[in-house]
């Protein structure tokens, strides 16, 4: 058997525009960002339409700030799409690209998910992930300071929600913003269908082996 997430779970969340196209299905808010895989041309005209705040360049495989670029210019596109496609192509065999809206003053959110494969889901809480660099994750947090009750439920609901659509198997993070200058602002990014290595934040919080949780 297997330990870990289905097959088809790792290929719907490893690819962020399934991942996305699966989270509007099931209710949960998105960024406005482009239809999937995109071209230059394409960032160039997301970018005229969503551009006052500035966009980001995403790679649609892989993850961990790689292939990713933020953009505030029109000038700068072109050569963060060079970047960005070059650098996702190395780091995961896929230069594919699309690109969001930039939220500019975002806090980062993250759901930990236990599922049984038959539609049994918990969610062990939320852990924050705001104080990154590089958009590399340095500092987290369980629970989130600060998150207002109401957004906290709202946030792992959401996440429950789309696991429970796919009758998620074993460990998986499911990845939101909140949006500070909005308020009741937040939207679903990605989901890592896998155990992280931030795990063992929740389970000094919560008092849960997730490994152990995982093989059973």
């Amino acid at each position: 058997v297997f330990v870990g997430p289905t097959p088809e779970q790792r290929e719907l969340f490893g690819d962020k525009a399934r991942a996305r196209a699966h989270a509007g299905k099931n209710r949960a808010p998105v960024l406005s960002g482009t239809d999937g895989e995109t071209d230059l041309a394409g960032v160039k005209a997301f970018f005229a339409k969503h551009g006052k705040s500035g966009i980001v360049i995403k790679a649609i495989a892989g993850g961990g700030g790689r292939g990713m670029r933020i953009v505030t210019a029109e000038g700068d596109i072109a050569d963060a799409f060079t970047r960005a496609t070059s650098e996702a192509k190395a780091a995961f065999g896929n230069g594919d690209l699309y690109a969001e809206r930039l939220i500019a003053k975002a806090r980062h959110i993250e759901v930990q998910i236990v599922g049984d494969g038959e539609g049994g889901i918990v969610a062990l809480g939320e852990r924050e992930c705001t104080i990154q660099r590089r958009s590399q994750k340095i500092v987290e947090l369980a629970p989130s300071p600060n998150l207002a009750d109401d957004m906290r439920r709202k946030i792992v609901e959401s996440a429950v929600t789309m696991a429970k659509a796919v009758n998620y198997r074993s460990l998986g993070t499911f990845e939101f913003l909140v949006d500070d200058a909005a308020k009741d602002s937040f939207c679903f990014i990605e989901a890592n269908p896998r155990l992280q290595v931030e795990h063992t934040v929740t389970e000094e919080v919560w008092g849960v082996d997730l490994v152990k949780a995982q093989l059973r």
